[in-house]
C-alpha cells in the first residue's frame, strides 16, 4: 500500500479519495452493515487512494471513526481519520492521538467539528477546550517528540516522536470580505503549525475554488490541495441552499437549476452525476492534487463519478467553467475576475479588497478606541506603562486583600464592558477586544471556523455577527490590510489561570502572552 503522504506528493498523480460517514448503532446492525460493505467495496476499487472516515459528522453521535479505520487498513487501503475538538478536551484529544500513533494510523483530518445537535436524553455539552489551529500545534508537537514534565521538579522528558500526516480545511465559499480574509488568514496559520494538505469545505461556485489554488501559491503555501465533490441530490441541495449544514453552500441560481433537473425521467441522477464528474476533471486541469468524494453510500454511484470522468479526460476543462460557476449576489472574491476564462486573475486584487467599500466603522465603537489605546500605554510588552504597572501587581501579590480588592475591581469593569468570564488568559487584545471565552460559542481564539453565514454565528442563531468578523473589521479601519490579526504564533488557553487575575497574569508574564513574546522573538 503506497502511503497517502507520497501518493499527494506525485505531481503525476491524481489521487482520489472517498468520504464515509459513519451510523449510529452496532456495525452489524442493517444500516451500519451497509456502511460497511460500501467500505470493502471502495477498498477492492483499485482507483481509491484513501478512505476518509468522519468523526460525529453534521454534530449527530456515530460509531467512533477508528472501527471502520481499521477495517479500511486492514482491507488495504489509505484510512484518513476526522479528528475533531467538539466531543474532547486537549487530554482526551492526545489520548486519543498516541492510541492512533500505536495502532499505525498517521492520516488525520484535523478540524473543529460542527457543534453538537443531538445526544442521550437532550443536547451533549461542546468541549471546544482547543479549536483546529491547536490541535493542530499539539499534534506537530507530537511528531518532534512532545516534551513533558518530569517527575521531578524543574525536568522535562522527550517523548518518541509520531508521524502524523495532517490535514486540514478552509472554507473559500464565504459571502463578505471579513468571513473570506479570516479564513484565508486561519489557512496561513494552519500551514505554521504543521497542516501538510488542504481540503475545503464544500460549495459549487469553482471560481472560488480557482481563488484557493491561486491564493496558496501566492502565499507560498506549498501544500497539496484537494477538491471537494459531494454529489448532490434536489433535497441536499435545498438544505445546503438554507444554510443548515455548517460551511455547505449551494446558491440560488444553482437550486433552481437542480429544481429543473429534478422534474426529469430520472429524478436528476444523470446531472448530478455529471456535474460531480465536470467537476473532477475541472479540479485535474486547475492543478489540485486530487479529489475527494462524497455524498454517495454505494460504490455504484461512486463509480458513476469516476467513469463519467474517465469520458472528459481528453476534454478542454476550461470549457465546463460557466456550468460550474455558481456566485452569490454581492459575493466578495480576493482577486479581480479575469475576463478571459472567468476565474481568478492572480495578478490583480479585486477593488472591493483594495477599497474602502466595507462598512468597518459600524463596529468601532469609542470604548474600543480607548482600549487599544489603553493597551499600548499599558499592557503591551513594550508600553511605557509596563514595567511600573508589572512592579504594581508584583506588590499587589504579596498582599492578599489588596489582590484581592484589584481582582474585584478588575472583574466587575471587564465583565460589564466585555462580558468576562474570568479565563485568567485574557485574548481580549488578540480578537480586538472581543471575548472568545463569552462570545464565540466554539470558544475559537485563532480565527473563525467555517460555520459562519453571511457573517453571522453558525450556533447562536440570533443575528448576531461572528466575533471574527467582527475584529477583522475593526482591524481593517485601523490598519487596512497591513496588519493581520492572526500573523502570530497560536493561542492556547492555559486552564491553570482559571478564575484569576488576567491583569496580574499579563503583567507578571503568566499568561500566553510570554510564550507568543518568546514565540515571535519580541522579547
Amino acid at each position: 500500500m503506497r502511503r497517502l503522504r507520497d501518493t499527494l506528493a506525485d505531481e503525476s498523480t491524481f489521487a482520489i479519495g472517498a468520504e464515509l460517514v459513519t451510523t449510529r448503532g452496532i456495525i452489524m446492525q442493517e444500516d451500519s452493515a451497509r456502511i460497511a460493505q460500501f467500505a470493502d467495496e471502495l477498498c477492492q476499487d483499485e482507483e481509491v487512494d484513501w478512505i476518509s472516515v468522519t468523526d460525529n459528522a453534521g454534530g449527530n453521535v456515530m460509531l467512533a471513526p477508528d472501527h471502520l479505520a481499521r477495517r479500511i487498513r486492514d482491507n488495504g487501503k489509505n484510512a484518513l481519520i476526522h479528528i475533531t475538538c467538539k466531543d474532547n478536551n486537549r487530554n482526551a484529544l492526545e489520548s486519543t492521538a498516541w492510541k492512533y500513533a500505536s495502532e499505525g494510523f498517521e492520516n488525520l483530518l484535523v478540524l473543529s467539528g460542527d457543534y453538537p445537535i443531538d445526544g442521550f436524553n437532550g443536547m451533549a455539552q461542546p468541549v471546544f477546550d482547543i479549536d483546529s489551529v491547536g490541535l493542530l500545534h499539539m499534534l506537530h508537537d507530537m511528531n518532534q517528540g512532545l516534551r513533558i514534565r518530569g517527575r521531578k521538579p524543574n525536568t522535562y522528558l522527550r517523548l518518541d516522536q509520531t508521524d502524523f500526516y495532517l490535514g486540514c480545511a478552509v472554507s473559500p465559499f464565504k459571502l463578505t470580505e471579513a468571513e473570506q480574509m479570516m479564513q484565508y488568514e486561519k489557512l496561513k496559520l494552519k500551514a505554521r503549525c504543521g497542516a501538510h494538505f488542504v481540503i475545503p469545505q464544500l460549495g459549487y461556485d469553482i471560481h472560488k475554488f480557482h481563488e484557493l489554488i491561486c491564493f496558496m501559491r501566492e502565499n507560498d503555501l506549498n501544500m497539496p490541495l484537494i477538491g471537494n465533490i459531494y454529489r448532490l441530490t434536489a433535497g441536499v441541495a435545498r438544505i445546503f441552499n438554507r444554510g443548515m449544514i455548517p460551511g455547505c453552500v449551494v446558491s440560488d441560481g444553482l437550486l433552481e437549476r437542480v429544481d429543473k433537473e429534478k422534474q426529469s425521467e430520472d429524478k436528476g441522477r444523470a446531472f448530478f452525476i455529471d456535474f460531480a464528474a465536470k467537476q473532477f476533471a475541472t479540479f485535474r486541469g486547475m492543478g489540485f492534487a486530487g479529489a475527494y468524494i462524497g455524498g454517495v453510500n454505494k460504490h455504484a454511484d461512486f463509480r458513476a463519478i469516476l467513469d463519467k470522468a474517465k469520458e472528459y479526460e481528453g476534454a478542454d476543462w476550461k470549457e465546463f467553467i460557466p456550468e460550474l460557476t455558481n456566485p452569490r449576489p454581492k459575493e466578495f472574491f480576493y482577486y479581480a475576475t479575469d475576463p478571459q476564462t472567468g476565474l481568478a486573475d492572480p495578478g490583480k486584487l479585486s477593488e472591493e479588497y483594495l477599497g474602502a467599500a466595507g462598512d468597518w466603522a459600524r463596529h468601532v465603537s469609542p470604548f474600543y478606541r480607548f482600549s487599544r489605546a489603553l493597551h499600548d500605554l499599558v499592557f503591551d510588552y513594550k508600553a511605557p506603562l509596563f514595567s511600573s504597572s508589572r512592579k504594581l501587581f508584583g506588590y499587589l501579590e504579596k498582599h492578599k486583600t489588596l489582590s484581592e480588592v484589584s481582582y474585584f475591581n478588575e472583574r466587575m469593569w471587564k465583565a460589564a464592558l466585555f462580558e468576562c468570564r474570568e479565563c485568567g488568559d485574557c485574548s481580549l487584545p488578540d480578537v480586538a477586544y472581543l471575548c472568545p471565552q463569552s462570545q464565540c460559542a466554539k470558544n475559537e481564539r485563532n480565527g473563525p471556523c467555517g460555520g459562519s453565514l453571511a457573517d453571522r454565528c453558525e450556533v447562536t442563531k440570533t443575528g448576531k455577527d461572528c466575533i471574527w468578523v467582527r475584529a477583522y473589521a475593526r482591524n481593517k479601519y485601523f490598519n487596512g490590510n497591513s496588519k493581520p490579526l492572526l500573523e502570530r504564533p497560536p493561542i492556547i488557553k492555559n486552564n491553570d489561570l482559571n478564575g484569576t487575575s488576567g491583569w496580574a497574569n499579563c503583567f507578571l508574564m503568566r499568561d500566553h502572552n510570554a510564550y507568543l513574546a518568546q514565540e515571535d522573538g519580541s522579547k
